[in-house]
């Protein structure tokens, strides 16, 4: 009667324990991205004296806006939603914008001022809207696949510092770094991969090989200092 009572419980803490020790089949990356030394110069906003950085640099040298991307393929068509570039005190925010191939993207302005958006491409993602104070708000666009080295460059034709990147990506895993410097990718299988980083204002360029493991997150650190940058010139 006892050992009929006792096996049972004692399969069934051994189905438990099997269930939580078995590991997870995806890992994680994350990691930061920063900037060593003297950032380039502001630009000068002509209206109100306000100065535009060129690199968002926080104290600890994290550099926000770098794009970050796995050079995984995207498996189907996206369906996110739309994102927004924004015109504010007569600068673009964000400054560096990566959006998934097809995605709607909306231009949108807050200042009571005039203002329009021109890109520099050519072919689809060729495009100049008015986002005028008091006009109606132009249609949400979509994106042609952009290469991770050329980007859309959007500007103001009446404000000439306003500069602007979009990235149209075809993969499944980027992202764009906080005002840390950070990342994060989620739910990557394991495997052998390679990292690509971008900072447009910059012509920051660096690729970096990293390995994921299941259940495990693979951390990584991307420095970039002055004899890296190649600020372009308008």
């Amino acid at each position: 009667m006892t050992r009929a009572f006792r096996a049972p419980a004692v399969s069934a803490c051994v189905a438990l324990a099997f269930v939580i020790s078995q590991p997870p089949s995806t890992g994680a990356i994350e990691g930061r991205v920063s900037f060593e030394g003297t950032p380039p110069a502001p630009t000068f906003v002509v209206e109100g004296g306000r100065t535009q950085q060129v690199l968002y640099v926080d104290k600890s040298g994290g550099l926000q806006y770098a794009v970050v991307y796995l050079n995984v393929s995207r498996g189907g068509p996206t369906d996110a939603p739309p994102a927004t570039l924004n015109q504010r005190d007569f600068i673009f925010e964000p400054q560096v914008l990566a959006v998934s191939a097809g995605q709607p993207v909306r231009f949108t302005s807050d200042d009571p001022a005039n203002h329009n958006v021109r890109s520099d491409a050519k072919g689809r993602n060729a495009f100049s809207v008015n986002t005028a104070a008091g006009s109606p708000a132009p249609p949400p666009r979509t994106f042609a696949p952009t290469s991770p080295d050329d980007p859309v460059v959007v500007s103001c034709d009446i404000h000439p510092w306003m500069i602007a990147w979009v990235y149209a990506f075809e993969r499944d895993r980027f992202s764009v770094t906080d005002a840390r410097g950070r990342f994060r990718f989620e739910n990557v299988p394991p495997g052998q991969y390679r990292i690509g980083v971008r900072q447009p204002a910059g012509r920051l360029t660096r690729d970096v090989a990293v390995e994921v493991a299941a259940g495990r997150t693979a951390t990584v650190d991307v420095r970039f200092t002055q004899s890296d940058l190649a600020v372009p010139t308008r």
